[in-house]
């Protein structure tokens, strides 16, 4: 039987509306006032509901904020238009979710790092922990039903998803084979007053390799999406996102192809979806942002990711092929306006009442608003309305991640991550606008490591970049990241880890390297650094400017003597080391010196789900060492490459490599008959013949399925079955014969993360 729907405004909103429209008139105020709102049911969520780490009471009267470097949730009181902070709460480990009840009874909270939920019981304004549940492995998404009565967890590590009793909060299923990495969850609701006739979407983080292409290609991989059903609390299907064969950006070559590049770009590009981290229903149809990856060479900022709007017909359990490539919309502004692209959209949430949604741009800290046509699907991202010119941009603090729309469509709620902070959003104005910014959490005390760590987050996780004047009291420096906030570290290394895409760079086809191995994680001093990229071309993180510079097209931030001025004299090794030169400052931090601090201190390693009691990952640590792996993958970094210098270099540079850290083993064939994308960017023969800076071995499983240098191995099983590979510690004996062997071998190479005791 189905609930009793209401119609009418409460005062509370009447309140609301009145402030906002106040200034626009009262005749106008007055007819907006007659307006109904959406119709929900009592006690209920009007619409689809879906993961974000912040989260609204069905009222929109109660907010809900996650705070994951501060290990808290603050709780806001949202019946005004600048919300009233609550409380803020000690919760669990790295919080990345939160859920809040229909009612605001109970709020649901992710914590990542524990592997628990944290049931929080509200009372006025009175917040108490009531439950801790334990989960699967890094437990991140968290989402309730409309009416209530289940909630659904997303473990990222366990790969499987969590599903909870709302009544008694009580965990009654552990749903498996949920895909690679499930991150981001939605909910249907079809209006009615049962929740075990709906459907959760669930994205899988990471895209995975399409049979018979092969990695570097702008096709070789494909995005997915998990079907559940409530009823059953079990996999009803999967969704395959397709790659897009026209980005609308050209290339000026065709690595791949070997052709170099030209004068002009006229190749076109394709590009797979990947980083899929939220998704929102709206209609018959289901949108998921993500970072288009556009892998193929030659290295340029315009034709390496893009900014996807995928769109998923629910009916058909399809993708709707509909998707959109949203950087398409700004770079046809005119040549006049100031452009600023719509780089890692991360997440997205609709209007209630509208087919109209925004999609957060992570790295760029906008939000820009789309429209959807409620048959097709199509989204379109929407111009300013007072001006045409230009794509509608509403700023947020740094590196917003979330977003959530109250009931009546005249708020929104972006969560803010670096800034710790939550931007407050005017819906009802022409013209979107930012009417309040409250802070969510405390920011670390300047002068301290951790402010510097987290200085260096903010760069890290920006495509733009606010810097020092110059001069005292002179103009601050920006944009100096990317071209047009077209690129960010952390487009290519989401959470400082991988993206996992194999990209045709300078030196040859390279997966990407998490940067959690970078350095020993048990030093203190993070003094210890492995050789960086997989041609142990660069020996500092500094040398990552030439990155900016040439891959995101930044102007860089090793500056000359006045600075402001980019210093030409930027090379990798030798003859000055980047380390300590003279950089851009923000809030008087050098911005190499707090990047390189947030690589030290400020990436995680992933936590694996297979325990090391296991008897064949004790009996596969075993074989690790009777085969001799430790002979490349030894030590805290589980890697024997080491920079055992101080830069610059005085030796041992060959063809642009520190030689002495290069191990052949078996995976290197530059012949294309074998490996269509052993080339560079340029179309030239790649590096490696003098083999390859051994891979880091810590937190493995984080990164399935695309292995080596290449992604030549789509498994451990093809990796292990290299048998040059899995004999180099041994001088070519090889240990391994047996296949049963070497799935215990796979067992404990699947258990590696920090916990692990490493080899000498």
């Amino acid at each position: 039987m189905k609930n009793t729907r209401r119609g009418s405004l409460t005062w509370t909103r009447v309140w609301r509306r009145l402030w906002t429209l106040s200034c626009i008139g009262v005749v106008l105020a007055f007819s907006l006032l007659a307006q109904p709102t959406p119709a929900k049911h009592k006690g209920g969520f009007s619409g689809a509901t879906s993961s974000q780490p912040l989260a609204l009471s069905a009222d929109g009267e109660l907010l809900a904020v996650a705070n994951p470097d501060n290990n808290t949730v603050t709780f806001f009181d949202t019946s005004r238009p600048v919300p009233d902070p609550i409380e803020e709460v000690n919760v669990g480990r790295e919080p990345n979710g939160v859920a809040l009840a229909p009612d605001g009874s109970e709020a649901y909270v992710a914590n990542t790092v524990d592997g628990t939920v944290s049931v929080l019981r509200l009372n006025g304004r009175q917040v108490k922990l009531h439950k801790l549940l334990q989960v699967g492995t890094e437990p991140y998404g968290v989402a309730v039903t409309p009416n209530g009565d289940k909630v659904y967890v997303t473990n990222a590590r366990s790969n499987s998803v969590t599903v909870i009793n709302a009544r008694n909060n009580h965990v009654i299923k552990t749903i498996e084979g949920v895909g690679i990495e499930p991150r981001g969850l939605a909910i249907t609701n079809d209006g009615d007053g049962n929740d075990d006739d709906e459907t959760v979407f669930v994205t899988q983080f990471l895209s995975l390799p399409l049979p018979g292409k092969f990695d570097g290609a702008d096709d070789a991989k494909a995005g997915y999406v998990t079907m559940i059903s409530t009823a059953t609390d079990s996999v009803i299907g999967q969704i395959q996102l397709n790659p897009i064969a026209d980005t609308t950006f050209k290339a000026a070559g065709d690595a791949l192809r070997r052709i170099p590049p030209g004068p002009t770009p006229v190749f076109t590009t394709g590009a797979y979806p990947n980083q899929l981290n939220n998704i929102a229903i709206k209609g018959s149809f289901a949108y998921v942002p993500n970072t288009g990856a556009s892998p193929n060479g030659p290295v340029q900022f315009t034709v390496n990711t893009q900014s996807l709007l995928h769109v998923i017909n629910r009916a058909a359990a399809a993708d709707a092929l509909q998707t959109i490539n949203m950087h398409r919309a700004v770079a046809d502004q005119p040549a006049t306006v100031p452009k600023r692209f719509i780089t890692q959209p991360w997440a997205m949430a609709f209007k209630h009442d509208s087919d109209e949604g925004y999609v957060v741009s992570a790295a760029s800290n906008i939000v820009v608003k789309v429209g959807v046509n409620p048959s097709t699907g199509a989204p379109v991202v929407l111009k300013d309305p007072l001006d045409a010119t230009r794509v509608l941009q509403i700023p947020t603090g740094s590196n917003p991640r979330g977003i959530v729309i109250n009931e009546d469509d005249t708020r929104a709620y972006v969560m803010n991550y670096v800034s710790r902070n939550v931007t407050v959003i005017d819906l009802l104005t022409p013209r979107e606008t930012v009417i309040a910014t409250v802070q969510s959490a405390s920011l670390p005390l300047s002068g301290t490591l951790e402010d510097k760590i987290h200085i260096g987050r903010e760069l890290y996780n920006t495509s733009i970049g606010v810097f020092d004047p110059a001069t005292p009291g002179g103009t601050p420096i920006t944009g100096r990241m990317s071209n047009n906030g077209w690129g960010a570290c952390s487009a290519c290394h989401p959470f400082g880890l991988s993206d996992n895409v194999v990209w045709i760079f300078a030196t040859g086809p390279r997966r990407t390297i998490p940067q959690h191995t970078d350095f020993d994680q048990t030093d203190p001093l993070r003094g210890i650094q492995r050789a960086l990229n997989w041609s142990a071309i660069f020996d500092e993180e500094e040398d990552f400017e030439l990155n900016i510079r040439g891959v995101s097209g930044g102007q860089g931030l090793i500056v000359l003597a006045d600075g402001i001025t980019p210093d030409p004299n930027v090379n990798a090794f030798t003859p000055l080391a980047n380390g300590n030169r003279n950089q851009l400052k923000v809030r008087g931090v050098g911005a190499w010196d707090a990047i390189k601090a947030f690589e030290q201190f400020g990436i995680r390693a992933p936590i694996s789900p297979t325990p090391s009691s296991d008897p064949d990952v004790i009996a596969g640590r075993a074989l690790f060492a009777s085969a001799n792996c430790a002979n490349c993958h030894d030590g805290p970094q589980w890697t024997s490459s080491r920079i055992n210098f101080t830069p610059p270099p005085t030796a041992g540079v060959v063809n642009g490599q520190l030689i002495d850290q290069l191990k052949k083993v078996g995976t290197f064939n530059p012949s294309p008959l074998n490996n269509d994308n052993e080339v560079r960017a340029n179309a030239a023969a790649p590096l490696g013949a003098d083999g390859f800076s051994p891979a880091s071995l810590l937190s493995l499983f984080a990164f399935p399925q695309t292995f080596f240098h290449n992604g030549a191995a789509n498994s451990l099983a093809d990796v292990l079955a290299n048998v040059t590979h899995r004999s180099a510690g041994t001088g070519g004996v090889d240990t391994l014969t047996n296949a049963a062997d070497r799935q215990k071998l796979e067992q404990f190479l699947l258990s590696i993360d920090s916990r692990t005791v490493p080899f000498p």
